[in-house]
């Protein structure tokens, strides 16, 4: 019996359930059964790290994973409560296996679960490697049986390794010596986060205030856990009232991402990926310095504002496709004269350090901490930074936008998008022409001219289409001199692609 949801780049993700087409026992034992077959025949080490967050049925399908590996003859090391898919990047790293899995859906609604892998560079598998694991999967016979389970060959990860990551991070980020008074509300929104954030946070002198650290499949009764959206600071900011805090930051279920928002004098904004992303370049090259060959890695529907402050140090700016494991993928292949420095996407997902080699919410609340604690002492906000970078580069401002579209109408869309005329546009990228060496992708960007004449950069529109789901994403910059104009700018540029692509 074929496993019903199609393994890609991302592994599995689905909606739990008995039913065909769902996440349950059965798809996590064959997905495993298929992976196990190419463990055992590649050159990486037949060793497997198994990480999962708290959803329901998290521990176990991670269970199940583990019993599949070991029937085969596979060693596997297991977290013995929920950790970040970050901690499982690193621990493949540091104790040289061969591969990870992690069971998580990231932030999806707690009706979700899936199934990520991750290869011997602690980096979740691209698109030549998903293929064959896919292949592998739905190559397996219907009657084909697993082996009686070998106990001896699960082990715990021991503590060492988990000790080894939160030092690698205080390393980095360095411990806060003369720190004043510095409030902070953190939220683990129920998820993975709560078992290491504010060990680390407190490790670096700071004395967060934590919520919603008990795990919960539920998520609370939350919708979605996603730390992009400003409904699940609801909570955050009431306890941010309490206790008089000028910083929130909360996590989402696997603690890879981290969404920020900041105290201003009219209450408190919620922070894109793409400004914490500049902020971040800008803090660590003043505050660390950078020398020829450090590199930035970002994807094609990240924001400006970060290539232009990075380009300002002097630092490399490479933009690769969506998906952080692009991003860990191009680092581990660096030349030897290039350094990594810092990677981002607009989606609120960050890295930084020797760590890690997926995205690292960790990592990056330590540093924004640290970042608003620097501040702090000018007397300024994360957002007084922000604008102070806009004053310099220009006012970058984006918004990401999805549309309910059958996927007969997205493939109408992208092929009007590929053959019509699109008024005011100066130029297309087409993805699937596989621009600058990247994979091929079914992405289209359209610049269109900057009505403010003192900014010599276009403004963009990146149209992508789901592929499995009835979404059409769209991701839309702009950048002028004022604020104002970066607002009415982008309001005219939402309102000519919504026109052209005849969406309501």
């Amino acid at each position: 019996m074929e496993a019903k949801i199609a393994f890609g780049t991302g592994g599995l993700r689905g909606i739990m359930g008995d039913e065909s087409g769902c996440i349950n026992h059965h798809v996590i034992q064959h997905v495993t059964h298929g992976l196990t077959k190419i463990i055992l025949t590649d050159d990486a080490p037949k060793s497997v790290g198994v990480a999962y967050d708290t959803r329901f049925k998290s521990d176990e399908f991670a269970q199940i994973v583990c019993d599949v590996l070991s029937a085969f003859g596979i060693n596997v090391y297991i977290f013995d409560r929920p950790m970040p898919t970050p901690m499982l990047s690193h621990a493949i790293r540091l104790m040289n296996l061969g591969w990870g899995v992690c069971i998580t859906a990231s932030h999806n609604p707690q009706e979700y679960n899936g199934y990520k892998v991750y290869d011997f560079n602690g980096v979740q598998v691209t698109d030549y490697l998903a293929a064959r694991i896919a292949n592998s999967i739905n190559s397996l016979a219907e009657n084909e049986s697993v082996p009686d389970i070998k106990k001896d060959l699960i082990k715990i990860f021991d503590n060492r390794v988990i000790d080894a990551y939160f030092k690698q991070i205080i390393n980095f980020v360095g411990v806060e010596t003369e720190q004043k008074p510095f409030p902070i509300v953190y939220s683990a929104l129920y998820g993975a986060g709560a078992n290491v954030v504010p060990i680390v946070l407190e490790k670096l002198g700071f004395s967060p205030v934590c919520i919603q650290q008990e795990a919960d499949g539920a998520f609370g009764g939350l919708k979605t856990p996603n730390p992009e959206e400003p409904t699940v600071f609801k909570a955050a900011l009431i306890e941010a009232e309490k206790k008089g805090a000028t910083l929130i930051l909360a996590t989402d279920p696997d603690c890879d991402r981290v969404g920020v928002m900041v105290r201003t004098k009219q209450g408190f904004e919620l922070l894109s990926g793409n400004q914490i992303g500049a902020l971040l370049i800008d803090y660590l090259a003043q505050t660390r310095g950078c020398k020829p060959g450090d590199t930035v890695i970002s994807t094609i529907v990240s924001g400006q504002l970060g290539e232009f402050v990075a380009k300002s140090y002097g630092l490399e700016f490479v933009r690769l496709l969506t998906g952080f494991k692009y991003i860990g993928e191009y680092i581990v292949n660096l030349p030897e004269d290039k350094q990594f420095f810092f990677g981002y996407e607009e989606s609120y997902g960050f890295l930084a350090g020797d760590g890690a080699r997926d995205k690292d919410a960790v990592i990056a609340s330590a540093l924004i901490v640290k970042m608003a604690a620097y501040y702090d002492t000018k007397e300024m906000s994360l957002l007084d930074r922000w604008h102070e970078l806009c004053e310099k580069h220009g006012y970058c401002l984006e918004v990401l936008h999805s549309f309910d579209v059958s996927q007969d109408k997205q493939h109408e869309i992208m092929k009007q998008l590929r053959n019509d005329t699109i008024d005011g546009a100066t130029r297309r990228d087409d993805y699937l022409d596989g621009i600058n060496g990247l994979p091929v992708a079914n992405v289209m960007k359209i610049y269109f001219e900057n009505p403010d004449n003192a900014i010599v950069y276009d403004n963009w529109v990146a149209v992508r289409p789901s592929g499995t789901e009835s979404k059409l994403k769209t991701y839309i910059g702009v950048c002028t001199r004022t604020y104002k104009e970066a607002k009415d700018s982008l309001v005219e540029l939402k309102d000519r692609i919504r026109q052209t692509l005849k969406m309501t």
